[in-house]
């Protein structure tokens, strides 16, 4: 985590290193802004979906992300035969899409 402006300003004007150790608790409830530059496809892409649920395009963003996140934490923790399992499932899933 970057240091705080207050104290890179104070570094400045003293010419001296000043350790900054976040406190863990402060750093856990913050909000991250994030920044992403995507293509213009991309960008009209995520216009219409956000467009299609009600929501501004970062709120779409945010839930995009979580949902990401939550997947690939649910499965880095299963085993070959677990992931084997959840492919075949999915699979059949889409045979049974696609069958109608």
């Amino acid at each position: 985590m970057a240091k705080p402006r207050a104290i890179q300003w104070l570094e400045k004007e003293t010419g001296q290193s000043i350790p900054y150790v976040p406190d863990a608790q402060e750093s856990e409830g913050r909000e991250r802004h994030l920044s992403v530059r995507v293509d213009r496809t991309m960008a009209v892409a995520l216009d219409a979906m956000a467009a299609e649920r009600g929501v501004t395009v970062s709120q779409l963003v945010r839930e995009l992300l979580a949902q990401a996140v939550t997947e690939r934490q649910s499965t880095a923790g299963l085993d070959a035969q677990a992931l084997i399992d959840r492919l075949a499932a999915d699979v059949a899933e889409v045979r049974r899409r696609l069958a109608g």
